[in-house]
Formats: C-alpha cells, structure tokens, sequence
C-alpha cells in the first residue's frame, strides 16, 4: 500500500453542498450543476474531457473547452492570477502546478484524496507521480497519463544493416554513423530551443550522471556530466537531418514516420504515429525501445512527464463534488478504455497484457523504473530553462564554446534562485 500521500493530509473537510449518494454508489448532487473543465487537447487529454462529461455524478453538467498548450497556459494564467471562477477544473502539467500552485491558484486535495481513497483507489497510482503533483507539501494534482522519451528505430533498417539495438550511448553514436546515408539520416533529435531542447539534453544529462540542480539548488548544468551530455548531442547532430536545430517533437516524429531517418529519440505520445497510415509510410517497421545509457544497465537517456487534472482556488462549485467529478473519469477502468490514448498511470494496469500490446508502454515503464526523471517543477524553471537553452542553441548552432556559454548562464540563474530565496 502506498502512504507517502496519508502523511501530507492536514485534516477534516467541510462541505457546502449537500451530496447524495444512491443506490448504485454514483453520487449526485441535490441540485443542477454545470462544472467547467479547461484543457490542453491532444489524444489522451480529449480522452479524459469526454470521460469526465459520460461519468460526471447525477444533476452535474461538465462543459469543457479544449485548445494549444499556449492558449490554456495564457487562459488559465489570466484567469487564475485575476481569482476568476470561470473554469473549475484545469489540465495541469507538473512544471505549471509549481507556478500556479506557488500563487495560491490551485486547491490542495490532500484531504479529499484522503477522504475517497476507498471510492477511487488512489494506492493505486505509484509514490513517484505523487511526487510529481506535490508542491510545498500538497498534493494539488491527480495525474492522468504519463508518457517517457525511448528510442525510436527501424527494425527493418537494423536487420539489413546487421545491427543490433544500441544499449549504450558510444553504440548509439557508432550505429547513427553506420546508418547514415544521403536518402536516410542515422538518427533524429528534438533540438528546438528552448523546449525541446531541454528534452534532448535532460535524457543525455541523466544517462552521463548529472542534474539540473545539486542537493543545495545551484545550478549544475555546466558540470563535466552535463558537457559530456552535450559531447554526445554533438556527435549525434552529424547523423540528424538537416535543420534539426529547429526540430521539436512532431518534426522529429515525422522524420522517423515518413523514413528520413532511421532511428529518433522521441517520447511515446508520438509512437501512435508510427503505424498511423495517414502519417507513416512504415507502418509496422518501428520498434520501441528503453534509451541507451552511459553502461548497459545504467540510467537511461530518457526523461518521463505526466499530464493530469486540479481544481482552481477559486472555484464557487462544491470542491467535494469537483473533486467527484474529476476523478470519475480517472478509474481503473476508464483508465484501461483510454489506455490506446495514453499510458496508464495506476499500476494495477502497467502489465504483461498490456505492454504486449503496447511495446512502446513497456519500453516506458523500464526507462521509469532504471532512472528517468521528470523535469524539475519550481517556479523558475521556466526562466532558467529559457536562459540555459538559449546559450546551449547558440553554442551548437555557431560552434562556440558550449563550456563558457553554459557557465555564463548558470551564473545568471544562480542568481535567478538567489533572489527567490532558495539560499536563505
């Protein structure tokens, strides 16, 4: 059983609404209710909107607005930092749950979480993404699906070759070069700044050992593991397609989708691609594998990431019934209908059945369970990730020196978490 979340949980509940429970144990509420649910869209997020509209508790109308992840970061901005009840439920991605968890924007569920752990099984879903909606000691978040990056490769392209899967990241960079040929790029990388990029030089930076932060929260992204990190990236930007330094992840996809390259580091939200016929033109050729890593065995270059639901602060509904009606839609057995959307997050569901069917779920959850990181969620990281990023881009796209220009920006952010506190 898991108990990190019980020992967050700082006490009773109050309700300022009547709920009722009936005989089939669906709640409803004593009167019509419409709840408003803002979202970022892609598969698995218009999954779980329609899931909270066909599960919502009796007397509850659940209206939802789905769009970019740049319109709902600005929206929900707007409307949470103005104290706005207009949407009562938000997709959140971890590294915004800091931020609007920091303002006082979200509420924190420890107490509901505690109060329906019998009603929807929250033991269930693994300590690690708690730790992911956790800010300041509340959990203000339950996570919906999760997602890692994995090497992406030509199975068909290997066997020719006579290649084995690269486990290591030396072997990584000889197959990329063995691979390489003017009708087909060895290899695809996500190096868009400042995003993408960060993607990229987070997996090469865990598999080589190193952090974005130490234990005392200064910057350590200009360390020797991080420049070997970039060693590698550097190496492997000779065996990417031309403009890959304005890749992000659909241009990294599709180059692996449409055979302009043979293998891609890419996380799982893309793999449905791969044997999508209106996107792919090698429709069951792509195998789906954990990264590789310093030593065979190690740390993965890989990252993971979440997606999943809060309730504004503000809210003027019932939190009680919000909270009902959010994790209605996060079930076992919703999760498991809308596992072809997104992988699962209750372990209950991460099994042989399904990751027989889904290579790229089990190749995940071994890249999770060897060492995966999730990026880190303060406040800040948005602003250092622009500052660091930007030097690492201009540094790889002139060919000046990566050290200096890493260093220089790990300066400035140090300062950045000066002036937060985080040295006090």
């Amino acid at each position: 059983m898991k108990n990190r979340w019980r020992k967050l949980v700082a006490g009773g509940l109050a309700a300022s609404m009547t709920i009722m429970m009936g005989a089939s144990g669906v709640y409803a509420a004593d009167k019509d209710v419409e709840i408003n649910l803002l979202s970022h869209r892609y598969a698995a997020l218009e999954y779980y909107a329609q899931a909270m509209i066909d599960n919502a508790p009796e007397n509850v109308t659940v209206n939802t607005e789905l769009t970019t992840y740049g319109d709902w970061q600005e929206k929900m901005t707007m409307n949470l930092s103005s104290k706005s009840s207009a949407y009562d439920i938000t997709y959140i991605f971890p590294p915004d749950l800091a931020t609007f968890a920091d303002n006082g924007w979200l509420m924190p569920l420890d107490d509901y979480i505690e109060k329906y752990n019998d009603v929807y099984n929250f033991d269930d879903i693994p300590d690690y993404l708690w730790d992911a909606y956790t800010y300041d000691g509340h959990i203000y978040g339950i996570p919906s699906h999760q997602w890692a990056a994995l090497l992406f490769a030509r199975d068909d392209v290997l066997d020719e070759a006579g290649l084995e899967v690269p486990k290591t990241l030396d072997e990584l960079v000889d197959t990329a070069d063995k691979l390489n040929t003017d009708d087909m790029s060895g290899i695809t990388l996500s190096l868009k700044a400042s995003d993408m990029l960060a993607i990229t030089f987070q997996c090469f930076m865990t598999a080589c050992g190193g952090w974005w932060f130490d234990d005392d929260m200064k910057p350590t992204f200009n360390s020797p593991e991080a420049m070997k990190a970039v060693e590698y990236i550097q190496k492997l930007m000779n065996d990417c397609p031309d403009g890959s330094m304005t890749y992000g992840s659909d241009e990294t996809a599709l180059a692996v989708a449409q055979g302009l390259a043979a293998m891609g580091l890419i996380q799982t939200t893309r793999s449905g691609d791969m044997d999508n016929p209106e996107k792919s033109s090698v429709v069951g050729k792509v195998g789906f594998y954990s990264s590789p890593s310093i030593e065979e065995g190690g740390a993965p270059a890989s990252l993971y990431a979440t997606a999943g639901y809060s309730i504004s602060a503000f809210t003027e509904q019932d939190p009680d019934l919000v909270f009902q009606t959010m994790c209605n839609a996060l079930t076992e057995d919703v999760m498991k209908d809308g596992a072809s959307t997104g992988m699962p997050v209750r372990e209950s569901l991460l099994n042989d059945t399904l990751f027989a069917e889904r290579p790229d779920y089990k190749a995940a959850w071994e890249a999770i369970q060897a060492g995966a990181k999730m990026r880190s969620a303060i406040p800040e990281f948005s602003e250092i990730m622009e500052i660091s990023m930007t030097a690492l881009s201009d540094a790889l796209s002139n060919g000046t020196d990566v050290q200096a220009a890493m260093d220089k920006a790990a300066e400035e952010c140090e300062q950045i978490l000066a002036d937060a506190g985080y040295y006090e």
